[in-house]
């Protein structure tokens, strides 16, 4: 585990080990994090399809539908992975400086497409980075971050985020009566 920031730290996942257990591969992955370009599903943004397919196919398997809060994708943000056929991935030096992989043809180096979820959950946001191999999503790391639990009753739009697009009505419980949302942005201009 690293710790980004005080509240913030970043898991690298065992599921991605090819793709992270080198102090090179990490560098490559999170040089391009940056790079991504954000949407929110609330908008019904036109993803490129393979993305569209892709996040459409994963995200409900991984039961987190209702927590999206931000799709990061960008054609350009590409990861060199290494192809090399080591069967022994904990072995793997193909990359390591000087090994003779590294001259290898460009086909044994394919870039896969990175791409985020910004996911929140009760008391966290939730940063998942998946690499995009053409067959499927490998989940390469996590960036999690803690903050304090949403007062109720609070929209779902502000629950994620998207403040700019609350109704300003919540209902606490499917049976409760509509109360203003208790949202700070709605309370931001307000003299104290």
């Amino acid at each position: 585990m690293e710790t980004l920031s005080a509240d913030t730290s970043r898991t690298w996942l065992i599921s991605g080990l090819q793709h992270n257990l080198t102090p090179a591969r990490r560098l490559r992955f999170s040089e391009q994090i940056p790079q991504l370009r954000w949407v929110r599903p609330v908008d019904q943004p036109s993803l490129p399809f393979s993305t569209g397919a892709l996040i459409n196919e994963i995200v409900p398997r991984m039961g987190i539908g209702r927590h999206v809060a931000a799709i990061g994708y960008n054609a350009l943000a590409t990861v060199p992975v290494t192809d090399c056929g080591c069967t022994d991935v904990w072995r793997c030096r193909c990359d390591f400086e000087g090994h003779r992989f590294q001259f290898a043809h460009a086909d044994l180096w394919p870039d896969y497409s990175l791409l985020g979820l910004k996911v929140r959950y009760q008391t966290s946001w939730s940063h998942m980075w998946l690499l995009d191999n053409g067959l499927g999503a490998i989940w390469v790391a996590e960036d999690v971050t803690t903050i304090a639990a949403a007062t109720s009753p609070i929209t779902r739009r502000c629950y994620l985020g998207w403040c700019d697009t609350c109704p300003g009505q919540a209902t606490a419980a499917p049976d409760a009566q509509p109360a203003p949302c208790t949202c700070p942005c709605h309370h931001q201009g307000d003299p104290q």
